[in-house]
This record gives C-alpha cells, sequence and structure tokens, in this order.
C-alpha cells in the first residue's frame, strides 16, 4: 500500500513541473488502455499508478487554468456578485485609504456595455482593491462594477513567485473596483453562513471570517495599549496585517517566523495538549472510557478549531492532515511505522491538493517531519526537556539547511540557538496561554487582560532577547546562490550522513559534502565578457551589469509603500543568487519612484563602493557624484561611458526625466545603451552631438516605451539589434505603446517585454553576443 501511495504522489508532483498539459482525453483514454495492457505484469502496476497520479495532477491543473481571468476580459469593466471572504486589509495609498479583500464569486461574471463579449462562469475568487472605501466586512455579499486582470507577479532569478501564489490561493484575478451608482451591499450572511467546496479549492464563506474579524475588532478595542498586539492576533486568530515589516524581517534573520503565526507546529502543538488533557481526564474520572480513543477525537476537533481560527490557511491544512491520519491509527489501535504515517500524510494532502508542491512551505512542513522521523526513530535521546529540544532544533537546522539553501537561497546561522530560547517559550507558554485567555475574556474580561499583560510582557522579553542576539550576530543570514544539481545532491546526501547516530563511520563525510554548498559561487564572466540582466520590476527599471571582478547596478526599481519594494523583493535576491555581495558603482538615472524608489533599501543591505546620480534626492550623500557626459572607466577588459547630462545641459532641462544619466557599455564590437526615461529633445541632442557613435547592439527602450521617446531619428541612428522594454504587466500607462514597438520592428529589431518574458539575460563571451536568455521560457510551468 505504501508503494503505491509513494507512485500516485510521484505521479502529482511530476505534473506540478510540467510546462504545458496534455489535454483531458488524452488522460482518460491512455490510463484505461495501458492498465488493460500492462496490469498482469506487477512492474508495470506501479508506472499504471504513476499515471493515475498525473491523470489526477492534470485534472486539477486543468481546473486552475479554467478559474483563470479570460484575456478578452482583462481590462474591461465587468459586474461581479460575490461574498467578502478573508480579513480585509487597510491601507493608504496615495493619500486615500483604499481596502484589498477577496471575494468569492457566485454568479457568472459579465461585461458592462460591452455586447460583444460574453460572459464568463469559472472565476473561483477575485482580489480587489477599493480606493476611498473603508466599510468592507467578511460574509457582506456585494455586486460590484470592477476592472481586472489576469494573476501576474514578477519573475527573476532568487525572486518570490507572486503569480503562482496568486492561484494557490485560488485567486483567478487581481484589480480594483470602478465607482458607480449601482454598486451595492446585497446582503449580510455575518455569522451564519455556510461553507462548501467551490472548484477546486475550499472557500469559506463569511462566517469564520467573520467570527475572525470580530475577534480582531474586540481584541484592538479591549488590547489597544498592548504592544505586542499584532504577534498576539497572528497566533490567536491568524492576523498578521498589523505585524510591521521591521518584525518580519527580524524573524527572518533570527528563524523564528514560524513561531510567531499559526503554523502546523502550532496546530501540531495544541492537538498534543488537548490530547494529554483529555487522556488525563478520561484515566482518572472515566475510567470505563477508552481513553485513547477519546483524546484523538478531541485532538482532531480541537485541532479542526484552531485551523480554522487560522483560516485554514495551506499550512495548518497539511498539519491538520497529519494529525488525522495520526489520530485515526490511535483511534482504530492500528501500530503504524513513522515512516507509514507520513506517506499516508503526504498522499491525502496531494489529492486534496495537487498543487500543494508549488508552494515553498509544503516540502519545508513534510522534510521537517521526516528529518525529525529520521533522526530520532529507534535511538534514545536524553530525557530532559533541553536534551530534546537542543535534538530537535539541531536535526531541523542540519536536515532543512540546504532545503532552505535550494529554496529560499539563505540560511538563518543563528536559527538553532534563537528557536532553542523562542520555542519553548511559544510552545509551552505564549501559545497556550493566549488560548486560555481568549476563552476567559468570555467570562471574567479582567482576568483575560491580566493574562494579556502578561503575555505581551514575555513577547517583549523574547523579542528584545532576539533583537540582541541579531545585533551581535551581524551578517548570520548566509546567502546560498544557485547551485548546480550535483552541489545540491551532494547537500542533501551530507545532511543524511550527518543525521546517523553517533560513532557511524561515515558520519563526519557528512560535512565535506555540505561544503560545495557553501563555497560554490556562480561563474563570474571572463575578462572581457559581460553579463546585463534587465531584471523584471514591474512599472519600472533595474539592470545589473556584472564584469569578471566588477558590478553595477542601473536603477532599483519603484517603491510600491512603505513594506514593498523591488530593492528588497527583487534586486537583493537577485544579486544573492548570483553570488554577488558588493556594488562597484550604482547609478541612479533620475529620481523618478519607478527608477529610484528602493535606494535606500538598497545601500541597507549590500555595501555600494560609489553612487552617481542624473537628479539629486533627498537623503544623498556628499560623496555621492552627479554623472556627467564624457565620465568614463575601464573594468576587466569593458568601457563605460555617460553620454547624458552634459553640464552645459543642465539649466535648461525643464522635465526630471531629462536628466537620466545614458550610459554607454562598450564590449568588444557590442554595444549596449542604457537611457533612462530620456525624451525627445535629448534624443534629438544626442543624435547631433554623437551621430554614428550611437549606433547600438542592445537598446534599453528610453521611458519604458512611452509616446514621448524613441523618436524615428534616434532609431533610425542606433539600428538597435534588440530592444528591451522594462514595463509592467497591462499597466496604467499602456507602455510600451503600440505605435513605438512598431517603429522598432520597421528596422528588423528584435523586441523583448520584461511584463511577458520576466528577467532578461544578455552575455557577450568572446567579443560575441549570445541569444538573449528569459526566465519565463527557462523556468517554463504550464500556468505561467
Amino acid at each position: 500500500m505504501r508503494l503505491w501511495m509513494i507512485a500516485m504522489t510521484l505521479g502529482i508532483v511530476l505534473v506540478c513541473y510540467f510546462p504545458l498539459l496534455p489535454p483531458l482525453s488524452i488522460t482518460y483514454v491512455a490510463i484505461p488502455l495501458l492498465a488493460l495492457l500492462l496490469y498482469p505484469n506487477n512492474a508495470f502496476r506501479i508506472l499504471i499508478l504513476v499515471l493515475l497520479g498525473m491523470c489526477w495532477g492534470v485534472q486539477h491543473g486543468h481546473g486552475v487554468l479554467r478559474s483563470q481571468l479570460p484575456q478578452q476580459l482583462e481590462g474591461v469593466d465587468l459586474w461581479i456578485e460575490g461574498t467578502v471572504t478573508g480579513l480585509p486589509e487597510l491601507s493608504v495609498q496615495r493619500g486615500k485609504p483604499v481596502q484589498r479583500f477577496d471575494i468569492a464569486i457566485e454568479a457568472a461574471v459579465c461585461p458592462h456595455k460591452q455586447p460583444t463579449l460574453s460572459c464568463y462562469q469559472g472565476i473561483n475568487k477575485l482580489r480587489l482593491k477599493w480606493f476611498g472605501h473603508t466599510s468592507i466586512v467578511p460574509g457582506q455579499r456585494w455586486r460590484l462594477l470592477v476592472r481586472v486582470k489576469r494573476p501576474h507577479g514578477m519573475a527573476n532569478p532568487g525572486g518570490f513567485d507572486y503569480q503562482s501564489w496568486l492561484l494557490q490561493q485560488g485567486i483567478g484575478g487581481v484589480g480594483y473596483i470602478r465607482e458607480h451608482t449601482d454598486n451595492q451591499r446585497l446582503d449580510d450572511r455575518g455569522l451564519f453562513n455556510k461553507h462548501w467546496f467551490v472548484g477546486y479549492g475550499f472557500i469559506g464563506y463569511g462566517s469564520i471570517d467573520r467570527w475572525r474579524w470580530n475577534i480582531a475588532a474586540y481584541l484592538d478595542t479591549k488590547l489597544a495599549t498592548l504592544k505586542h498586539l499584532p504577534i498576539l492576533k497572528a497566533l490567536l486568530i491568524g492576523d498578521k496585517r498589523s505585524i510591521s515589516r521591521a518584525q518580519w524581517e527580524l524573524f527572518a534573520r533570527t528563524g523564528t517566523i514560524h513561531l510567531m503565526v499559526i503554523s502546523g507546529l502550532h496546530v501540531g502543538l495544541i492537538c498534543m495538549l488537548a490530547y494529554g488533557v483529555v487522556r488525563a481526564i478520561c484515566l482518572c474520572l472515566f475510567p470505563h472510557l477508552a481513553a485513547e480513543r477519546c483524546a484523538a477525537i478531541a485532538a482532531i476537533i480541537v485541532a479542526s478549531a484552531y485551523s480554522a481560527a487560522a483560516g485554514f490557511t495551506l499550512p495548518t491544512q497539511r498539519a491538520l492532515m497529519m494529525i488525522v491520519v495520526w489520530m485515526a491509527a490511535i483511534y482504530y489501535r492500528r501500530n503504524i511505522a513513522p515512516s507509514q504515517g507520513l506517506v499516508v500524510a503526504l498522499w491525502f494532502c496531494l489529492l486534496f491538493d495537487p498543487w500543494a508542491p508549488i508552494g515553498l512551505s509544503f516540502w519545508l512542513s513534510f522534510a521537517a517531519v521526516a528529518v525529525i522521523f529520521y533522526g530520532t526513530v529507534g535511538r534514545k535521546p536524553g530525557a530532559s526537556v533541553a536534551n530534546k529540544s537542543w535534538l530537535s532544533q539541531y536535526l531541523v537546522f542540519i536536515g532543512l539547511m540546504p532545503v532552505l539553501a535550494i529554496l529560499l537561497g539563505r540560511v538563518s546561522l543563528i536559527s538553532p540557538l534563537a528557536n532553542v530560547v523562542a520555542v519553548p517559550v511559544f510552545s509551552l507558554l505564549i501559545v497556550p496561554a493566549n488560548l486560555v485567555a481568549a476563552i476567559l475574556s468570555a467570562f471574567s474580561a479582567e482576568g483575560s487582560l491580566l493574562l494579556w499583560q502578561l503575555l505581551d510582557w514575555l513577547l517583549h522579553v523574547i523579542i528584545l532577547t532576539l533583537s540582541t542576539l541579531d545585533q551581535y550576530t551581524r551578517g548570520s543570514m548566509l546567502p546560498i546562490p544557485q547551485l548546480p544539481l550535483a552541489a545540491k545532491m551532494l547537500a542533501l546526501t551530507g545532511v543524511l550522513l550527518l543525521l546517523l547516530p553517533r560513532g557511524t563511520p561515515l558520519r563526519a563525510v557528512g560535512l565535506i559534502l555540505l561544503l560545495p554548498m557553501v563555497l560554490i559561487k556562480p561563474q563570474a564572466p571572463a575578462w572581457g565578457d559581460l553579463r546585463l540582466t534587465v531584471l523584471d520590476v514591474g512599472q519600472g527599471l533595474s539592470i545589473v551589469v556584472q564584469t569578471q571582478q566588477h558590478s553595477l547596478v542601473y536603477d532599483v526599481g519603484p517603491a510600491y509603500s512603505d513594506d514593498f519594494d523591488t530593492a528588497s523583493a527583487v534586486l537583493i535576491p537577485y544579486l544573492q543568487a548570483m553570488g554577488i555581495s558588493r556594488i562597484d558603482k550604482l547609478v541612479l538615472s533620475h529620481g523618478d519612484n519607478d527608477h529610484a524608489g528602493g535606494w535606500r533599501k538598497l545601500i541597507e543591505q549590500i555595501p555600494v563602493a560609489a553612487v552617481s546620480y542624473g537628479e539629486q534626492l533627498p537623503g544623498f550623500g556628499e560623496h555621492y557624484k552627479p554623472c556627467y557626459v564624457g565620465q568614463q572607466w575601464h573594468w576587466d577588459g569593458v568601457i563605460f561611458e555617460f553620454l547624458h547630462p552634459g553640464p552645459t545641459t543642465l539649466a535648461a532641462i525643464t522635465r526630471g526625466n531629462n536628466q537620466s544619466c545614458v550610459l554607454k557599455i562598450s564590449v568588444g564590437s557590442e554595444r549596449f545603451l542604457l537611457t533612462g526615461d530620456i525624451e525627445h529633445a535629448v534624443e534629438t541632442q544626442l543624435v547631433h552631438s554623437l551621430g554614428a557613435a550611437l549606433k547600438s547592439t542592445v537598446l534599453i527602450a528610453p521611458h519604458h516605451g512611452s509616446a514621448t521617446s524613441s523618436s524615428w531619428s534616434f532609431i533610425k541612428q542606433l539600428q538597435p539589434e534588440h530592444v528591451v522594454f522594462s514595463s509592467g504587466y497591462r499597466n496604467q500607462f499602456g507602455h510600451p505603446r503600440g505605435k513605438i514597438m512598431q517603429r522598432y520592428i520597421a528596422i528588423n529589431s528584435k523586441l523583448h517585454l520584461t511584463s511577458q518574458e520576466g528577467a532578461i539575460l544578455f552575455e557577450v563571451m568572446g567579443g560575441e553576443l549570445l541569444t538573449p536568455t528569459h526566465y519565463r521560457r527557462e523556468k517554463r510551468r504550464y500556468w505561467l
């Protein structure tokens, strides 16, 4: 039984890496035929089960594709009807309040005043923003006019895959609400609403989410004076909205994020507490009852309730499935091996959610459990709590090190020490006492307040401890660059050896096998070669240039809010993935947010030797120097030169765009031209002053392909072989403009759009420009 579960699991996981999905008809016909032909042969039964798992994965994949907004409805005003789910988030953008929320669609999505387009039935959920609105509450049913686009995210090496994450949450489109007199709330299902399955994912319609919303409002009112209320809410109802970015960064550096939200660890902890308490009660007060069976049922009920409090997030769903498997074994008095229980839980998890393997938490959850089983089963560690705590942290840290390195590109070296301190406090004190305080609040407001105040003080001590530990161990977050497959396999093998029992002869070899993971760095370009990457930063620009021993960053992309900027989310992860730990020169072409929005975050986290700018911004230091025409330097056989602005023209410039630093990079006979946001006036000036010297192999299109740039005279003078448009997917400015792209097509330029291709890499090797590579094509998946 274990073998056929593994076979089906393998089939489901394989589908998650398909670049294209086969038609459903093929899977429905192929499986029965193969079963008839091969079933008598035992060796082929495994293959049939693998194919059966693939069939289930393909079926789910087609459902995911159908749940997305059709392309013909993007950018069209649509009427929707649905129920608000989750916990709406309130923020401020452009000086106005804005609410972001998810809405589960209950009727066909229909175009507004577009009779040529038909309604679409199949979208499960949309993520929307409503500017200037603050009264959205879970459980409300609304009829709204919206403008939506398909799920889309920035695609870069080392970056977070936001597009896949949206689809995994069941979200088929993102957009905003259009103001209209017919927008109306239909009704409010409040606390007495149903739950049912919609499409392929569980959608909570109002009731549980309304309970969570009301509890959050109660805590905000009654506990407003508590400094660490956001963490208490996160641990009680999974409400992470108020945790600050600085706190998240602290938790990430110390490897304690999993303690600050309702995770599988907390669900398992509450389950075991419930099991132990109910078992003890039954043994003492009801000896005629089967104590283990009663405790197993109670554990499942409590774990389900706590998972519901977190909104049935994917990690809690997986934890709940593991718990159900183990408690079912206890209830039916079956003695199953840990490995068998893990396989059963994995099988159930993938049957329920065949898309689980695309999320990092799936691999981390099962890897952590597998590591603990591998390192403890059949051994006799010390019986003390301290010994068990140290052992579990050692196992998780060592066992997950290569997994974290491969999936996240970083490892926190102080994680074991931080968790040894924090895990017992959270597990034995904070999480149980937080639940007790919530229950107590129904009977005694004063008693619950006193308990919460005590927990707030305890959280203050823990966070102060983590901050001190982080302060004295700066640099403990070890970035791991992209690794070749051989290094990954060696690291995984090394971990298995290190977790063997003491005295095993080959155990020390594990340390040697881990070394390549830490020592191997991506190969830098040779002398005289160049690597230039145009990152996908949405509506903005960021370029990384590498020579043999130097690196240059041209612009850092936008900062969308205090909590999100592309320097932190895209540029820095890319630099770490490429093994770049120092920037020799940062060029900020000009002061617009879409080019320089995250410069402070970059300088805080990555050493920068020199900064050149086209437009001065507040906070610039005295050692920051303006770029100017004629400034030139040589790195490793590559020539860099600024072509604009000139000191005599700055006074005549009235627009910040035209102050952009124009950088020319020469590698042998190949020329790259980075133009920022220059417009027609500067283009004309460059054509007149430089003439044929402007001719370039690769051009980063001025101003993202706007109508105010890329004049005919400029294009014909450059004659670029490749043109890159760095712009956001279906951005509000309409960049790049169709007529601008047609101009480049007319001179046979090859066009590259970051919004469609993700990060775009150009490499010059041996004086020759190689074929550009596109990140989305390299990492092709059927849903991207």
